[in-house]
């Protein structure tokens, strides 16, 4: 997947204007806050998620409690996670804010799940941008991609399960870029969530339900930089 950050100060104030007229003026408010410092290893972070479609209440929380439990997964195997994480909606945001880190998510395109046929997924699930050799704390993530990967599965979901099944592929994407961010580093591993490329299987690796005996038959999806 694509990754990269600008880095932050130890602490700073996270302003953002309470009306904002769209999506890109968001994002650029959000840009503009950040400083150029390198991001400590162990300090609390804010992720700040925007969506460009509506995101239901019950699939936001799905998502903001898949996070903090990947967040606590991960921190064995990605000291640089640790610290603790908080989750806003970016609509959500006030004036005065203040932060040790910030990590901005872009999500684009609905995360509704529904049933459809199965096809083939082109493009990154996630990336993120290098600018002067570091990675800049902005992640982007393609529902629109992510759907497509999952909704060959999701004929007799019922709602709970897909939103839980959407949140659990988002936030293994979000992981994917948040280490390539915490670790300066553009490097993939062979397996796990630093794979260069998904198949359904390691979107849903936690997943309790998903059956193990599709792992290795699917297609691998690029999960982005």
């Amino acid at each position: 997947m694509t990754a990269f950050p600008q880095l932050l100060a130890s602490r700073f104030v996270f302003a953002f204007t309470l009306i904002i007229a769209t999506f890109n003026a968001t994002s650029i408010c959000a840009a503009s806050a950040l400083a150029e410092s390198p991001m400590p290893h162990t300090s609390h972070t804010t992720m700040v998620v925007f969506t460009d479609h509506r995101m239901d209440d019950d699939q936001w929380s799905a998502l903001v409690q898949e996070l903090q439990r990947s967040e606590i997964r991960l921190e064995t195997t990605a000291r640089e996670l640790g610290g603790g994480l908080e989750v806003l909606r970016g609509r959500d945001l006030v004036t005065g804010v203040s932060v040790d880190q910030v990590i901005s998510v872009s999500v684009i395109g609905d995360c509704t799940l529904l049933p459809g046929p199965r096809r083939v997924v082109n493009g990154a699930l996630g990336w993120v941008k290098r600018v002067d050799g570091e990675i800049q704390p902005f992640i982007k993530v393609s529902c629109e991609r992510i759907v497509e990967m999952l909704q060959g599965m999701a004929l007799g979901m019922n709602r709970e399960r897909k939103n839980a099944v959407m949140a659990e592929a988002i936030s293994r994407v979000i992981m994917h870029e948040w280490i390539h961010i915490a670790t300066q580093t553009a490097s993939h591993e062979k397996k796990g969530v630093m794979e260069s490329q998904f198949e359904v299987s390691d979107l849903l690796t936690d997943d309790p339900i998903y059956p193990r005996r599709h792992v290795g038959r699917e297609k691998k999806r690029s999960s982005g930089f």
